[in-house]
């Protein structure tokens, strides 16, 4: 029993060195993109495509967090990606044609994260079902 639990602890620790050592990595060469991207752009193009992944990432972190019951269901990935894809190229759009962005103005994204969870309501089913499968009364 003690070997087991061993084993379980030695994998345990090497997938969190693992995730570490990735996570150092990922941190590296984000900042490396960061820079490359200041250098040829300028901080103008940094602060409009980074704030949009900053708060994207938040925004669907958030709303991905939120829905727990609903992250087994085919469904809801679907709506997920639809949201992401609209979202993205919404922004894009506007990033593009618009001369002045400042990163405060991504506080804009907060309207959307109502229209989600109405969105995800409408489109996903909740999981739990009655046992019986019909959610009809019997009279």
């Amino acid at each position: 029993m003690t070997s087991l639990v061993r084993r379980t602890a030695s994998i345990f620790t090497k997938t969190n060195l693992l995730i570490c050592v990735l996570s150092v990595l990922v941190v590296f060469a984000s900042l490396k993109f960061t820079f490359v991207i200041e250098d040829r752009r300028g901080h103008d193009a940094f602060i409009r495509w980074g704030g949009l992944a900053g708060f994207t990432l938040l925004l669907f972190g958030l709303f991905v967090a939120e829905s727990e019951k609903f992250l087994r269901q085919w469904r809801f990935w679907g709506v997920i990606a639809t949201l992401l894809m609209g979202h993205l190229a919404a922004f894009a759009i506007v990033l593009t044609h618009v001369d002045e962005w400042k990163l405060p103005w991504f506080m804009v994204i907060l309207i959307e994260y109502p229209v989600f969870f109405f969105l995800r309501d409408i489109f996903v089913s909740p999981a739990a079902k009655t046992s019986s499968g019909n959610d009809r009364d019997s009279s």
